[in-house]
């Protein structure tokens, strides 16, 4: 309840403050708040001057209180989400997992790239033949 004061000047706190709200705080966290929530909820919207921030607090605290979860609610927000991932063969895009599609390639295009590979000689070009061929394009009018 002290942070609060913290957070927003204008609900500064005496400790006799605290230990009046402390019973209504204990109830929110036992619900499950955590303090940056619970923060947010009572320093969001306020007033633009606050006669009594005990007050203030006091009736907040009350009257935004979050509802109580239940057991099986509460164990599976602790749990981290399943993510699953599905790509797609960069040559004929069927999905399938990540482990399915080394190097981004389905089992029917892997060996039709492998086959294709074995197959043909890599064709050898004459580069600097072609450049000199695209200047002499490039002359003409």
């Amino acid at each position: 309840m002290a942070l609060l004061g913290r957070a927003d000047p204008r609900l500064a706190l005496s400790a006799a403050d605290c230990a009046a709200l402390e019973e209504l705080a204990a109830a929110w966290l036992e619900r499950g708040v955590d303090t940056a929530y619970f923060t947010h909820a009572l320093t969001s919207g306020l007033p633009a001057q606050i006669g009594s921030p005990v007050g203030l607090l006091r009736r907040r605290l009350r009257d935004k209180i979050p509802p109580q979860l239940a057991p099986a609610t509460v164990t599976r927000a602790a749990e981290p989400p399943i993510r699953r991932l599905m790509v797609e063969c960069t040559q004929c895009a069927t999905p399938g997992r990540p482990e399915a599609l080394p190097d981004g390639l389905c089992r029917p295009c892997r060996t039709t790239s492998r086959e294709a590979d074995t197959a043909a000689p890599p064709v050898v070009r004459d580069v600097a033949a072609h450049v000199g061929m695209l200047r002499d394009l490039m002359r003409l009018p």
